[in-house]
This record gives C-alpha cells, structure tokens and sequence, in this order.
C-alpha cells in the first residue's frame, strides 16, 4: 500500500491534509513578506546591515553592553599597564571570543524564538541552553587568558614578586 499526499482519502478533510512549506515560506507568511529576502548587489547596502545588526545587539542584549563596557576596561588597563604587542593579540582575541560567542547567542535565540513562536518545545529549551552554555565557555577562556596576560603586569606593579620572575631575572642576569 502507497501512501501518497494528494491520494483522494487523504485530501477528503482539507483541515486535516499536511502540506509541507520550507522555512523560508513560514518566514514570509509571517513576517507578511511577499517574497524571501534577497541577497544585496550594493557593499554599501551589505554594510549599512551589518552595521545595524551591531547596532540592534547591543541596544537590545544588556549581555552585550556588558561584554563591551568589559572590553572597554581591558583596553583601558592594557594601555595603563603597557602590555607588548603578542600580549595584545591575546587580549584581543580573548575579548572578540566572548563577543562573538554573545552575538552567536543572540542569534540562536532569535531563530528559536522565530521557529517556536510561543509554543514550549523541550528542543527549543536544550538549544537555548546549549548556547548560553557556549557563551559561558567562551567568558571562561576570556577570563584565563586575561588571567594569564594581565597577572604579572598587575602583580609587578604592586611589588609582588613571584619565584617564577626571580627564575627570570637570574636568568637575564
């Protein structure tokens, strides 16, 4: 026995007949868009919408606004303490870590907001989870290499030697 969807038994009942629609048709019907949204021609118009999105983020996720004014502060204590130039390529892929992480978050949330609506599905729950908990893993990377970048800056300004930076110096000479 075939099962097939445009079969007579089956469209009897139209409430009850399954047409598949692909995501983008589910998008546009509710978003009441005529037609799926195209890519742009113009760099111009591609960056105008780039720089929104940043925009949006970081006027919509307080997360966001505390990754940068975050940011802010390490910049500023870098530029204070005189880190050297491999110090600040760490520093700056720490910190673009956890942002991209937030931004990730964010649009993984969206999407599953989108999809669900605001229908409660066991899935939407673990993806959302799954995805704060990328985020987490990135802030704790961000933070063990500031750790390690910015601990000796920070301690020989207080005074503070350690065995490892007498080793150092015995070593220098």
């Amino acid at each position: 026995m075939t099962t097939d969807l445009h079969d007579k038994h089956d469209t009897e009942n139209e409430s009850e007949t399954f047409h598949p629609k692909s995501t983008v048709e589910k998008l546009a019907e509710r978003h009441n868009a005529k037609e799926p949204s195209s890519r742009n021609s113009n760099f111009f118009i591609s960056l105008y919408h780039a720089l929104r999105g940043i925009f949006l983020i970081v006027i919509r996720e307080r997360n966001m606004r505390f990754h940068l004014g975050f940011a802010f502060f390490v910049l500023v204590m870098g530029l204070y303490l005189g880190l050297n130039r491999s110090e600040w390529l760490w520093v700056v892929i720490a910190v673009f870590l956890a942002v991209y992480g937030e931004f990730l978050n964010t649009v993984v949330e969206a999407v599953v907001d989108l999809v669900v609506e605001r229908h409660y599905h066991p899935l939407a729950g673990l993806v959302k989870d799954v995805a704060a908990g990328m985020v987490l893993v990135a802030v704790g990377a961000e933070l063990i290499i500031l750790a390690l970048i910015f601990q000796p800056h920070v301690w020989h300004y207080f005074g503070i030697e350690t065995n490892f930076s007498r080793f150092i110096h015995r070593l220098k000479g």
